[in-house]
């Protein structure tokens, strides 16, 4: 090549590269960032601002490393149509793959393929990259004029795609309170449930001052002038508690289908759906027992100023773990573990995840995860778990345990744990761990739906689950006879928010209990697993006035509780409209 060559080609890459950079990459950066100002909205709301810079940068790798040189390798490349784009497409893989290598790791992912089902799904989808590339190149090839066009174009659809983003995210419901609240109120011509002492309560009213219940006096008795709302003989009965969920999953549950409004709706309103379906099913205080720590303890703030509507929260923040135990090895994403996690590797790393979890809530319980799902790869010592249920008896603060077989609930009870969780899933329960559950006064939690769930994602067929759960109703009956105090909890998402809490009670149904005995674990035993035994729970002076309303009567047929008439939290009617009301 002489030196007349070699300037020419020298003069021809940054011209070639700058038409390209004009007439291509600059709508292939619009058109394919049109899903990026929602996903970075999205980022931003269900994570850190750390996730939304690694969004844009990863927008920034693919441009620049495979949409601008498989699109230069085609404006530049000579010879027949056919053999440019099968020269583009072969060129463009390496590119791909390359681009996730790169962007990968930033995310906490690894790209290594180590089997060919995995090497499959990444081809999969260069053939559709490339096309995009391919489309884009045969418009603004035809001419200056349609190349113009298609930038502006281009451009204009991601501006509406960034203010429509925008305007979703101002509108979109954030579920708050009514507008107007009442200081004082009275419920009259009420049946009040009291399932401790499974009877109902006739002729009584409820006053209540402030969300709480000042005086239960005789209706005969009664002076007041405040408002009243009328009952007209329906039931009223103590809000619900459910004791274990997780309120920061984006899902109905996860065996429905995928949902992308509820999706949307849940991240841009801070889980609106999920707040409307617990309230709606009578479920006036929730725990959330593990997700992202920072969001939980605002979500909780701004519940408790009445900024947004929905159940109490209880929050135990950052859930204690191995470093690749359950669920960071499992389900979480990066992000998530992130937020969520305090990896336990050693008693110096433990001690400053809940040193550190204590300082950004505090929390009102620690979640300790000493079981595996049968998946990760490990769990937590033994000594770490003593450790971590010392340190919370340290802050007079509630132990939930995450346990799946007899040895760890053994070791957990054994612990000091304040309760345990997943109690369905043991494998046996020997005589010696019902009388150190009794003698701890350890709170069981067997959470039914979750494990009928679990099975079923994994591929159990109906037949297989049904009698696996009847050897397990049978654990909870003779630890309930023998003086375990049971709880009720669901871990939503894997059954649904709300409606799934009924369903757990229907399951204890199911396992041979009373209504009565349901509604105590529903409610006073929940209270007393949160510590609030003595605000919540009951209808009675001094507790905080959460109740629900229903038709029939819920001591005869825990179905009863389904759909309220209205549903009362702090002393607001927040679900439905009372039918009767008068000074």
């Amino acid at each position: 090549m002489d030196l007349d060559q070699q300037r020419q080609l020298g003069a021809l890459v940054p011209a070639s590269l700058g038409f390209v950079l004009k007439q291509f990459l600059l709508p292939a950066v619009c058109l394919v960032g049109i899903p990026f100002p929602l996903y970075c909205i999205i980022q931003y709301k269900s994570g850190e601002f750390l996730d939304v810079v690694l969004t844009l940068a990863a927008w920034a790798v693919l441009t620049g490393v495979y949409w601008l040189p498989a699109g230069w390798l085609l404006f530049r490349w000579r010879g027949h149509w056919a053999v440019r784009v099968a020269i583009g497409y072969l060129v463009s893989v390496p590119l791909y793959f390359l681009a996730l290598a790169l962007v990968y790791p930033a995310f906490g992912f690894q790209f290594h393929p180590r089997s060919a089902s995995v090497w499959a799904t990444y081809f999969s989808a260069t053939p559709t990259f490339f096309l995009l590339v391919l489309v884009l190149y045969l418009l603004v090839r035809r001419g200056r004029t349609l190349a113009r066009v298609v930038r502006t174009a281009s451009a204009a659809i991601f501006l509406v795609a960034l203010a429509a983003s925008l305007v979703l995210w101002a509108r979109v419901d954030k579920y708050k309170w009514p507008a107007q609240t009442l200081p004082h109120v009275e419920v009259v011509n009420a049946r009040i449930v009291d399932a401790a002492e499974r009877k109902i309560v006739d002729g009584q009213n409820v006053q209540i001052e402030n969300g709480r219940i000042v005086n239960i006096t005789p209706a005969s008795m009664d002076r007041s002038g405040w408002l009243k709302i009328d009952a007209q003989g329906a039931y009223l009965v103590p809000g619900l508690i459910d004791v274990h969920t997780h309120l920061q999953a984006p899902i109905r549950s996860v065996l429905g289908d995928f949902d992308f409004a509820y999706f949307l709706d849940s991240i841009l309103g801070d889980y609106a759906p999920q707040r409307r379906e617990y309230l709606e099913n009578g479920v006036t205080t929730i725990r959330d027992d593990g997700g992202p720590a920072a969001h939980i303890f605002a979500l909780r703030s701004k519940l408790a100023r009445h900024e947004l509507l929905g159940p109490h929260i209880f929050a135990t923040g950052r859930l204690v773990t191995s470093p690749h135990g359950h669920p960071v090895s499992t389900i979480w994403t990066p992000a998530v573990t992130r937020q969520g996690a305090i990896l336990a590797a050693d008693s110096a790393s433990l001690m400053t995840g809940l040193e550190k979890n204590y300082a950004e809530g505090p929390p009102d319980a620690v979640k300790i995860i000493y079981g595996t799902v049968g998946m990760a790869r490990e769990k937590i010592s033994q000594d770490l778990l003593k450790r971590a249920v010392a340190w919370a008896n340290g802050k007079h603060l509630i132990t939930v345990v995450h346990i799946d077989t007899t040895e760890e609930a053994t070791a957990a009870v054994a612990a000091g744990a304040t309760g345990v969780e997943h109690f369905a899933t043991i494998e046996s329960l020997p005589d010696s761990l019902v009388a150190d559950i009794v003698a701890h006064g350890t709170f069981i939690d067997p959470t039914f739906g979750e494990l009928r769930s679990a099975r079923t994602l994994t591929g159990h067929k109906k037949e297989d689950i049904e009698p696996e759960l009847q050897r397990k109703y049978a654990f909870l009956r003779r630890a309930y006879d023998s003086g375990a105090r049971l709880t009720i909890g669901t871990d939503s998402p894997l059954v649904p928010f709300g409606e799934g809490f009924q369903d757990e009670l229907v399951q204890y149904a199911s396992a041979g209990f009373t209504p009565a005995r349901i509604l105590v674990f529903a409610t006073l035993n929940n209270a007393a697993y949160l510590g609030k035994s003595n605000e919540l729970g009951k209808i009675a002076p001094g507790y905080v006035a959460d109740m629900f309303l229903v038709h029939e009567n819920p001591l005869n047929d825990v179905h009863a509780l389904r759909k309220p008439l209205w549903v009362m939290l702090a002393g607001q009617i927040v679900v439905g409209r009372p039918s009767g009301a008068s000074q």
